[in-house]
């Protein structure tokens, strides 16, 4: 169940895929160990009764648009780092962002903190399993191994795409990669507008 809610493609699998193409492998899996701190906090909140807070439809526009916000950042740097012409400077400023273990941590982190929806898989997963294997509560050690479980799940996928990337990386040519990706900053703006309009709809 974890493995089929991080399929949807989303900002965490491209910059996992943006630092992989550029050779950052650590970087790549701090990318993944933020987002899966993120969403086994947020499994937290959700099995133990707090939930009811993040999903306010007022909470969820402004977590729609500070996502937003971070997603047009990353999507304007990642547009500078897919140019031809950069110069040296901006290429080692660049190359020293990206290879930042602690920054790819706090940037995997960040995108997966501003998407609360996960809130919902938690609470609808737990509930199907309860009725699958009729429990009528969970006890402390149900949502405990509930929590692990689905935790490994979540990062089953994208910890996939990193060993697909790997294992493909050699076939991909310093023009693809640019050319590669200048879309993952094109998919990062696509993303950005999509929140911006899901956040300002609810105030609108």
């Amino acid at each position: 169940m974890g493995f089929i809610a991080a399929i949807p493609i989303g900002a965490t699998q491209i910059e996992i895929a943006k630092r992989l193409l550029h050779g950052y492998i650590f970087s790549a899996i701090m990318i993944v160990a933020g987002a899966v701190t993120s969403d086994f906090t947020y499994g937290v909140i959700a099995l133990f009764g707090i939930a009811p807070f993040l999903q306010g439809k007022e909470i969820t526009a402004i977590f729609a648009l500070v996502n937003s916000a971070i997603l047009i950042v990353l999507g304007i740097f990642t547009l500078r780092q897919s140019r031809i012409n950069l110069n040296e400077k901006d290429k080692k400023v660049s190359n020293e962002i990206l290879s930042k273990k602690r920054v790819g941590y706090i940037t995997g982190f960040l995108l997966a903190v501003a998407n609360p929806v996960i809130i919902y898989w938690w609470v609808l997963g737990s509930r199907f399993m309860g009725s699958v294997f009729h429990i009528e509560k969970y006890t402390l050690s149900y949502t405990f191994l509930f929590l692990i479980a689905g935790t490994m799940g979540i990062a089953s996928y994208p910890m996939t795409i990193f060993i697909m990337i790997r294992k493909t990386k050699k076939f991909f040519s310093p023009g693809v990669i640019r050319k590669t990706t200048f879309i993952f900053g094109l998919a990062l703006f696509g993303l950005a507008a999509y929140f911006l309009y899901d956040g300002l709809k609810y105030f609108m």
